[in-house]
């Protein structure tokens, strides 16, 4: 059933306690073959006896009681699950809920803008996101951003790899349930307040980050009750960079058979991100059978960002000279005159809101049997604007070397970069949209529990009723020219951008301490003025100030109805003389959904309406053997779904009709799709020899299919043959890998040293998809991962030192033309923390982030060669200062 942490393993989280190491046996080093011995007994009893003369008492708080916690959760599940657990009330290890996943084995992250963005189990982004057990996602997406829950509000993260017949349907990879504090999770008033300022190196920006809590319980005359109430704020102004080179074309006409990129580029990012998030719960006991809780939570995410483009074009002038890479046809240093360029300003102003509330409760009808029940509502929506404008001049001499020491380096003499007169306009993209998504979620669980003796320990029932509503519409896409005001040569016939007072600035300057591009800032329209002033540009460029039409054709709007049943049942047995435990099931889901859309012919626009239906079985099985009573092994197997994105569902498709030339074609959703299937296995051994110690090793094998990719294929609409490009379900696939994890705090160490623990977990994963084309790696999954981090916990202080790599793994396919796949080289990232504690109330901690100056680099099929992206994140140092009560 899905219940919020309660029992046993739930009660031990506030409580402190003491365990005892045994520091003779572990001969200065705490070896794992001597300290089995008494953590056999300690493991299974959850308790110790009293110290011998040989033992010390170990007091067990923050990172400690965080790291044991997690093992004690991994060890009791009945599920394939990593946990992540906060040391203390508003303290978790990070302050991103996706830069702490990142800690866990088989979990791969991307970053994008300073912070970590997409999080991917065993390789694949497709998640169920759950809060408190619930689903909760952003918009029109089938998952919620994990950046937008501050981690202060957390009591803890589940990763589920395997999945049980009672848990939501939806990722086919795995379950990432967010874990909020519920004020029975207290014994008394409690309060905390967490302040904390952060510095960014390359925005050069301190920004201030707070957050409280406060929750207390009561007894009363109509049973117990109690609330929490907690609230964030968080600000972050950051500082993205990137260096470019565009795919390898062909040259030969300058040079026989020389290739080079037709663009080169710089990109500094600014940007400023503002989170608000607050939640409330209140649990009322009237006795000891009932309980009921009311909860919410509320996020607003505010984004003010500017994207400065500086676009050389070195072959849109007269080329002079090259040079090719040693022992390549690739362009390394390309000298011209009167070259081309475009300095671009993207403005960006998101807001996005989501809102989620629930209420629910259980009652123990009698000894035997209980029944639990929730109804929730989510509400999320997103507004856009993006106004683009480019501006070009003419230099006389550039130089450009695609590859200096890795990366792109540009000299461009002649001009002043940075004088507005020397710039005039070119084009103007007027962009923005709207999507909002909405859910109505109701579920209902009874559970039996017969008496002792037999095989069945629990049977369960439920069943769930969601209602999803998902709605998207942007502008029409595409560049507005400047005129032409004077009939002068190109492209000084253009109007100059120092006729519009107020909207010129000077870029965002790349940042000093890294490589050297040549160029750190020149000229750029203002990215404040583009959002405030967006009239003005418009009626300067096209004639008019009326903001571009929305599209009709972008245009979608889906509900989605799903109905769910599921039974289980948790079994105990001996197999021969070993414990065996675990659950079996089946869920039953059936997904009807009723897709709107528009598609278009020569201009005309029909409104297109697809009803669809599609029924999934989804068997489960989960079964872990106590082989000693610090040694488990574990079996687990079952089938997971991944319903398609609602914008692939779109039943939309434009079409374009055929000339002399030109095949008939099209573009556009496929309300066709089905949800892509995984029949997963996982396979464990897990030897738990200290409480807070343990060595596991997991070996996996999923298999999926109707993995969903785009290509084009013929299809006859209305008599006629068109080429039509969307997203079909095309491909099967596999993924198999193993993952081992080790954690110890080494006790025997003398003095100061008996603080340290270490956390170790490696991942290697291989898989492929097959469609017509042949078999192919899966796209973002690295072969091999690793986290080493260093623990700290002794008297006053604690700290944590982590260090997480990934090796080279494939971004795209073809991304650079026919055979040229985009590759992300191996990126590896240093973060730490130190927290002092000033007494029980206070504690005050010093955290850096990217402390290795990570530098992100990407390439087309061969590194050194045909180099891609260079990009460079802020380093952040930040101190906080922690009360509580």
């Amino acid at each position: 059933m899905m219940r919020h942490a309660t029992g046993p393993l739930a009660a031990t989280f506030p409580r402190p306690f003491t365990l005892k190491a045994a520091v003779a046996a572990l001969a200065g080093i705490g070896l794992l073959s001597t300290a089995s011995v008494w953590a056999q007994e300690a493991v299974a009893a959850d308790a110790v006896a009293e110290p011998a003369s040989e033992v010390s008492v170990v007091t067990v708080s923050g990172v400690r009681r965080s790291a044991q916690n997690s093992q004690q959760i991994k060890m009791r599940s009945d599920q394939v699950i990593d946990s992540i657990v906060a040391d203390d009330i508003g303290k978790f290890p990070d302050n991103n809920v996706a830069e702490t996943l990142a800690r866990i084995s088989g979990i791969q992250i991307r970053r994008d803008s300073g912070e970590a963005s997409a999080v991917m189990i065993r390789g694949l982004r497709d998640v169920t996101t759950l809060l408190n057990g619930r689903e909760l996602f952003t918009t029109t997406g089938r998952y919620v951003n994990l950046a937008d829950i501050p981690a202060t509000m957390l009591q803890r993260v589940d990763v589920y790899k395997s999945q049980g017949a009672d848990q939501v349907e939806g990722g086919v990879a795995g379950i990432i349930d967010v874990r909020t504090n519920r004020p029975f999770d207290f014994k008394e008033l409690t309060a905390s307040v967490n302040a904390r300022a952060v510095y960014s190196d390359k925005s050069k920006a301190t920004d201030p980050n707070l957050s409280g809590m406060l929750a207390n319980r009561w007894k009363t005359g109509i049973g117990e009750v109690g609330a929490l109430l907690g609230l964030s704020q968080q600000q972050h102004r950051y500082h993205e960079e990137r260096a470019f080179n565009t795919a390898p074309v062909d040259k030969s006409y300058f040079s026989p058979g020389l290739t080079a990129p037709d663009q080169v580029g710089l990109l500094p990012i600014k940007g400023d991100r503002r989170r608000s998030t607050a939640n409330a719960v209140l649990q009322w006991r009237p006795n000891a059978d009932v309980e009921l809780y009311a909860e919410g939570m509320a996020t607003r995410f505010l984004l003010d960002a500017e994207s400065d483009y500086f676009v050389g074009l070195p072959w849109w002038g007269t080329p002079v000279s090259a040079t090719r890479i040693p022992g390549t046809d690739q362009l390394q240093t390309l000298t011209s005159t009167n070259v081309n360029t475009i300095m671009s300003t993207q403005a960006n102003k998101n807001e996005t809101k989501t809102h989620q509330f629930a209420v629910g409760g259980l009652w123990d009808i009698n000894p035997e049997w209980r029944f639990t029940s929730e109804v929730a509502s989510t509400k999320s929506s997103y507004t856009w604007r993006n106004p683009i404008l480019d501006a070009i001049t003419q230099v006389p001499n550039a130089t450009i070397n695609t590859n200096q020491n890795g990366t792109l380096h540009v000299d461009y003499t002649g001009i002043d970069l940075q004088d507005p007169s020397n710039y005039y306009l070119k084009g103007f993209f007027d962009r923005y949209g709207r999507d909002q998504g909405s859910s109505n979620d109701v579920r209902a669980d009874l559970a039996y529990t017969p008496g002792a003796g037999g095989i069945f320990k629990e049977i369960s029932v439920g069943v769930r009723g969601v209602k999803r509503e998902a709605e998207s519409i942007k502008s029409f896409e595409g560049n507005a020219e400047a005129p032409d005001v004077s009939g002068a040569a190109f492209p000084f016939s253009r109007q100059s951008v120092t006729s519009i007072p107020g909207l010129n600035c000077l870029s965002e300057p790349m940042s000093s301490g890294g490589p050297d591009y040549g160029l750190k800032q020149w000229y750029t329209p203002c990215a404040s003025f583009l959002l405030n002033n967006t009239g003005t540009v418009r009626q300067a460029v096209t004639g008019s100030s009326a903001a571009r039409a929305m599209d009709p054709g972008s245009f979608f709007k889906d509900t989605e109805k799903t109905y769910s049943i599921y039974t289980k049942a948790k079994v105990a047995f001996k197999l021969a003389d070993y414990p065996v435990d675990g659950t079996l099931g089946v869920r039953v889901v059936r997904t009807e959904q009723s897709l709107q859309g528009n598609s278009s012919q020569d201009g005309v626009y029909t409104p297109v309406i697809s009803d669809t239906a599609s029924t999934d079985v989804l068997p489960s099985v989960a079964l872990k053997i106590k082989l000693r009573a610090d040694l488990v092994g574990r079996f687990a197997a079952g089938r997971t779904i991944s319903r398609p994105g609602f914008a692939q569902l779109n039943p939309g498709v434009a079409l374009v009709n055929s000339t002399e030339t030109v095949k008939a074609t099209g573009a556009g959703g496929n309300p066709n799709l089905k949800p892509v299937t995984g029949d997963n296995v996982d396979a464990a051994l897990e030897w738990y020899f200290a409480p807070a110690g343990s060595v596991t090793a997991t070996v996996f094998h999923h298999k999926f299919d109707g993995y969903i990719q785009q290509r084009i294929a013929s299809e006859t609409i209305a008599g006629k043959s068109y080429d039509v490009d969307r997203p079909y379900n095309t491909a099967a696939g596999k993924l198999q890998g193993l993952e081992i994890g080790y954690q110890q705090f080494y006790d025997g160490l003398p003095g100061i040293l008996s603080g340290l623990g270490l956390q170790a977990n490696g991942t290697y994963m291989s898989g492929t998809t097959d469609d017509e084309t042949g078999s192919h790696a899966i796209t973002g999954v690295s072969r091999y991962a690793y986290n080493l981090v260093v623990l700290y916990e002794k008297d006053a202080w604690s700290g944590r030192l982590a260090y997480n790599w990934r090796s080279t793994f494939i971004d795209s396919y073809n991304q650079g033309g026919p055979g040229f796949d985009l590759k992300v080289a191996p990126t590896a990232q240093l973060d730490g923390s130190l927290s002092y504690k000033l007494n029980d109330q206070f504690t005050v901690t010093l955290d850096g982030n990217n402390l290795l100056d990570t530098k992100f680099k990407d390439y087309w099929n061969t590194p050194g060669v045909y180099a891609r992206d260079t990009r460079r994140y802020d380093r952040t140092v930040g101190v906080s200062l922690r009360w509580k009560m």
